[in-house]
Formats: structure tokens, sequence, C-alpha cells
């Protein structure tokens, strides 16, 4: 697993913060990344039987970059620690290479951790066809949508006005 140094990636992911219910009333709180977002929704909500609630807005970064301008970043919004978790696995089979990530509340940060390593065979664990990095990080919420068919045109306004 790879600790990583942000210091030299002053990647920005454009995020949406929501609140879920889930079939038996376990609730949760979810960072889920723009671009998949919509997909993401439909998926918990048809297939899990989640249901999203309390959109909000906002733009995460390494920490490192927070902190270095968290005199300014701090003026922004409410500022939550989320971490981002990017993995990598190679399929030998295919020769491709799997990679995604996840942003996850730091409260929540280890259990998810070991919910990524539970789904990923221990051979595969040990090898060099498998990485996990986690990268800490903020989340600077930006605005609460009032709801969920406001969505894309309030992030389109909120977040090209101040970032």
């Amino acid at each position: 697993m790879t600790q990583h140094n942000a210091s030299d990636n002053n990647e920005f992911e454009k995020l949406i913060r929501c609140n879920m219910v889930g079939p038996h009333g376990e609730k949760s709180v979810r960072f889920v990344a723009l671009e998949h977002f919509s997909l993401w929704e439909y998926m918990m909500r048809s297939r899990h039987g989640f249901e999203c609630s309390d959109y909000a807005i906002g733009i995460w970064l390494p920490a490192d970059e927070f902190e270095r301008k968290a005199h300014i970043f701090s003026h922004s919004g409410n500022v939550e620690a989320v971490g981002r978790f990017n993995f990598s696995i190679y399929d030998p089979t295919y020769h491709y290479t799997y990679t995604a990530s996840r942003f996850v509340p730091d409260a929540d940060a280890e259990r998810f951790r070991q919910a990524m390593l539970e789904h990923i065979p221990e051979e595969v664990r040990r090898s060099n066809r498998f990485d996990l990095e986690a990268i800490p990080g903020y989340c600077i919420e930006k605005d609460n949508v009032a709801n969920r068919s406001s969505l894309v045109l309030d992030l389109y306004h909120g977040l090209h006005d101040i970032y």
C-alpha cells in the first residue's frame, strides 16, 4: 500500500456530498465525483435500495495544498477532512490495469480501507499487481442544493463562480 505525498499533485476534484439511508435504516455520508454522481446515485437507489438526500456541491483538494492556502480556502465554505483512495489492479488475462478513486470522510477511512481489501484476493494483495494509495485531503462545500432536479444547474453556477 502506498502513502501519497501530494505536494506535486494539485489535482482538485468536484464532488457531491449527500446523506444516504439504506434499506434497513443505516445512515451514512458519501462523497462522489461529479462526473459519476448521476449513475452512482441511480445504482445505489435501484440496485441497493439506498435513498440520497441533502446534496451539497464542493471541491476536494490534497491536504498539503489546503494547508498551504488555508487562509484562502477556509473562507470558501464548510471544510471537512476527506481522504482520496486510489487503487490499481493489473489484470494479466487482458493486460489491462483498472484504476479508480473513492472519496471517504476521515472518520470512515479505516473501515473503507478494510472493506476494499476484503474484496481483493490475498494473492493479488501481496503481488505487484495491486496498489491502494491513500491521499489525505479536504472537501470544501460551496453550496447546499435545494433539490435533486436543480443539482446540475446549481453545480454549473456555484462551482464556476468561485473555483
